[in-house]
């Protein structure tokens, strides 16, 4: 059972201003998984019409971190430490749907994927991303 609700969750990202400003909407969790939708805006497209690849960027790392919350609920020690976004197909003025999920919810580090579509489910972006727990208790 996941630890958050998509109530708690969407109360969280509607509290940090940059990702409040983006206009995520969590659509379910479950256990090591979140799901969202990323309605589309024109001021995030680059100057060929597209959506910039820093929005993708954003997204994948703010979803990473909501499905481990699924797991270990919102806390404030965790920092993302690597972030790897493959794009694979170009975006334009439209809303992207992104589902991330915990590969490894370890002691010290915590790593996912993300998946990103648009609506026709084209993949258009796949993401790695891993954080480091700051409190974590070395192994003595």
């Amino acid at each position: 059972m996941s630890q958050v609700t998509v109530e708690e969750l969407q109360k969280f990202v509607d509290g940090v201003p940059y990702v409040h400003d983006l206009g995520l909407r969590i659509v379910e969790v479950e256990e090591g998984v979140c799901r969202a939708r990323l309605p589309y805006q024109p001021r995030f497209a680059q100057s060929y019409n597209l959506v910039h690849g820093g929005v993708t960027a954003s997204l994948a790392d703010t979803m990473a971190y909501l499905a481990h919350a699924t797991l270990n609920g919102i806390t404030r020690d965790t920092v993302t430490t690597n972030l790897s976004v493959t794009y694979l197909h170009a975006a334009s003025e439209e809303a992207l749907n992104a589902e991330a999920r915990v590969v490894k919810n370890g002691r010290k580090l915590i790593y996912g994927e993300v998946l990103i579509t648009n609506d026709a489910g084209t993949l258009t972006a796949h993401a790695t991303v891993t954080y480091l727990r700051l409190n974590y208790e070395p192994r003595g």
